[in-house]
């Protein structure tokens, strides 16, 4: 699954990202019934925003985890 997950960052965190609007656009338009065009350009912006923070953020700690091991076993195969 961590190989999984590790490969296909960018699509998850836009997946997460377009979860994080609609559910925004629901809470604006449906339980505070603001207008669907306010909550719509809000939604889209905070959306857009945690997806770009997922991308950036998480997808640096997984490049480096996966720098990291690939370190690691290049000075393994070096010592042996």
């Amino acid at each position: 699954m961590k190989k999984f997950v590790v490969k296909n960052w960018t699509e998850i965190s836009q997946g997460l990202g377009v979860g994080i609007g609609f559910i925004n656009f629901y809470v604006l338009y449906y339980s505070w019934h603001i207008s669907w065009g306010i909550s719509f350009a809000v939604a889209f912006g905070l959306g857009y925003l945690a997806s770009a923070f997922f991308d950036d953020y998480v997808g640096d700690k997984l490049d480096k985890t996966k720098a990291k091991e690939l370190s690691d076993a290049v000075e393994e195969f070096e010592t042996k």
